[in-house]
C-alpha cells in the first residue's frame, strides 16, 4: 500500500497510522489483520500470545520488512488472501501453500512427528497450534436489583418513570437505565433486595419510598433477567414499584444529588427512547406483567 504522508494527514490521523496503514509519502507500509496475523506467526512459529502488546510490535516489524517496496499492495493483498484461503484458522492446507517450505511451524511440526513416532503420538504438535489460543476468562457474575419506578402525580396527565444516567466512563456510558442497586450474591433474600433499592433511591436520589411525600400504592417482584455481556453476566432481580407524590419540585427531567442524573418520562417517551437491549428487556417484561394483570383481573 502507497500512503500520503503529507503534513496535513498526518495532523488529521496520526493514531490511525498503524492500524489502518497509513505511512509517509509514497512509503510502502504493511495491512497487518487477524489473516495476516495467523500467516506470520506460522511464518516464523510465534506461539506467544497475538494480544500482549510486545507481540503486536513483533508481529508489525515482521510485516514492515516483508512488505514490497515497489508493489506493497499486492504483498498486503496476497498475504491476506492467503490467510482466508490456505492458512485457514481451524483447516490449513498446507500442502497447497505456496510459502510452506519457509514455514517454521510445518517445519517443527515434522520435527515433533519424527521424534514422537509419527502424527498419532498424543501430544502432537500441529499447524493449528500458532499462534497460541488465548483462552478467554470467564465472564465474572454480578447481581443486581432494578427497580421500575412509576409515579403518579396530581400534577401531571400520566404516570412518570424514573431514568437515572450512566456514568460518563466504564461500562455503557452515559446511557438510561432504570434505577438498580448491587446486590452481594445471588441468594439476596427479597427484603435484602428491597433494602438495597430503597437505599439507593434515598441515598443517591433524595426519594424516601413509603415516607413523606412519596408513598407506595403497589410494589410487586415481576420477575428475572440475566444480561450477558463480553465480560459480565448481569442477573437483574426487577420490581415494579408505584408511588404517589405531592411534591411539585419532581418535573419530567432533573438532576438528582451528586453525580447522579435522572429524568422522569412518561409511558410514551419510556416506549421510544433508544434504550440498550438490557433495559429494553426489562420494559417489555414490564409490559407482560402488566398485561397479564389485566387479564386476571377480567376473568374474576
Amino acid at each position: 500500500m502507497l500512503v500520503d504522508n503529507s503534513e496535513h494527514s498526518h495532523d488529521v490521523l496520526p493514531s490511525c497510522k498503524r492500524s489502518l496503514g497509513l505511512g509517509s509519502i509514497l512509503q510502502p507500509v504493511p495491512v497487518v489483520d487477524g489473516n495476516v496475523i495467523r500467516v506470520l506467526c506460522r511464518l516464523r512459529a510465534i506461539s506467544s500470545n497475538v494480544k500482549a502488546p510486545t507481540t503486536i510490535n513483533l508481529l508489525w516489524e515482521l510485516a514492515e520488512q516483508l512488505v514490497d517496496q515497489k508493489r506493497p499492495g499486492d504483498l498486503n493483498q496476497a498475504l491476506m488472501e492467503l490467510g482466508a484461503t490456505v492458512c485457514t484458522k481451524h483447516n490449513p492446507s498446507c500442502s497447497s501453500c505456496p510459502i510452506s517450505n519457509h514455514c517454521k511451524a510445518l517445519a517443527l511440526v515434522a520435527q515433533h512427528e519424527s521424534l514422537t513416532n509419527g502424527p498419532t503420538d498424543t501430544v502432537a504438535l500441529v499447524v493449528t497450534d500458532f499462534p497460541t489460543k488465548v483462552i478467554k476468562a470467564s465472564p465474572r457474575k454480578e447481581y443486581v436489583a432494578v427497580c421500575i419506578l412509576e409515579v403518579a402525580m396530581d400534577n401531571t396527565k400520566g404516570p412518570l418513570f424514573l431514568l437515572v444516567q450512566r456514568p460518563p466512563t466504564g461500562l455503557l456510558a452515559g446511557l438510561w437505565e432504570f434505577p438498580s442497586a448491587m446486590l452481594a450474591t445471588a441468594d439476596a433474600s427479597l427484603e435484602m433486595r428491597t433494602a438495597a433499592i430503597d437505599s439507593y433511591l434515598q441515598n443517591s436520589l433524595g426519594i424516601h419510598v413509603g415516607a413523606g411525600h412519596y408513598v407506595i400504592t403497589s410494589r410487586d417482584e415481576i420477575g428475572q433477567y440475566t444480561h450477558i455481556f463480553s465480560h459480565i453476566r448481569l442477573h437483574m432481580f426487577i420490581e415494579w414499584l408505584q408511588i404517589r407524590s405531592d411534591r411539585a419540585i419532581l418535573s419530567p427531567k432533573m438532576e438528582g444529588k451528586g453525580q447522579t442524573v435522572r429524568k422522569w418520562v412518561d409511558a410514551n417517551q419510556l416506549a421510544n427512547l433508544g434504550l440498550t437491549s438490557g433495559v429494553r428487556k426489562v420494559h417489555t417484561m414490564l409490559l407482560k406483567f402488566q398485561q397479564a394483570r389485566i387479564h386476571h383481573v377480567s376473568d374474576e
